[in-house]
């Protein structure tokens, strides 16, 4: 995931540039959602795969680096044991029906993800932010019952 990202936004690479193949912007990116699974062609090539149940964040980046700059992007990290992650441009093809369902995933942060691209928009910088993260929602879920328990009791003698 990490060259992965290198090789498209050039983060953290100390890599020869020549030997980094590049991928043309003006070019597709074509997702493809599967019950099990995300996959993402690349324009180069470059096939990724997902699975759901590995899916542990859902990070929005605008990247701030040639040919990218101002486009938002979508990382899709996998848990440490698969290893697997997406990257995906917000102009791919079928972007619509993935973003469909990552708003599905309980606790999906929805304001953040319009902020981001209003910001994109603009051609403001951002940092990236989180639109998901796996057990979010459910230890927000168990915060709440615990206030409300607690607010319960506090009234009873």
């Amino acid at each position: 995931m990490k060259a992965l990202l290198s090789k498209l936004f050039g983060v953290g690479t100390t890599r020869h540039r020549s030997t980094v193949q590049h991928v043309d912007p003006n070019e597709p990116f074509v997702v493809n959602l599967h019950d099990d699974r995300v996959v993402v062609h690349r324009p180069d090539g470059q096939r990724e795969e997902l699975a759901w149940d590995a899916l542990e964040r859902v990070v929005i980046r605008v990247s701030d680096r040639e040919p990218w700059a101002g486009k938002p992007w979508l990382i899709l990290a996998g848990d440490a044991e698969s290893q697997q992650g997406c990257v995906v441009p917000m102009a791919a093809a079928n972007f619509d029906a993935l973003l469909q369902r990552l708003r599905q995933l309980p606790g999906f942060h929805e304001q953040k993800l319009e902020n981001a691209l209003r910001d994109a928009e603009a051609g403001k910088k951002r940092t990236d932010a989180n639109l998901w993260k796996r057990g979010e929602a459910a230890q927000a879920e168990t915060a709440l019952a615990q206030e409300a328990a607690s607010h319960d009791t506090a009234g009873q003698p």
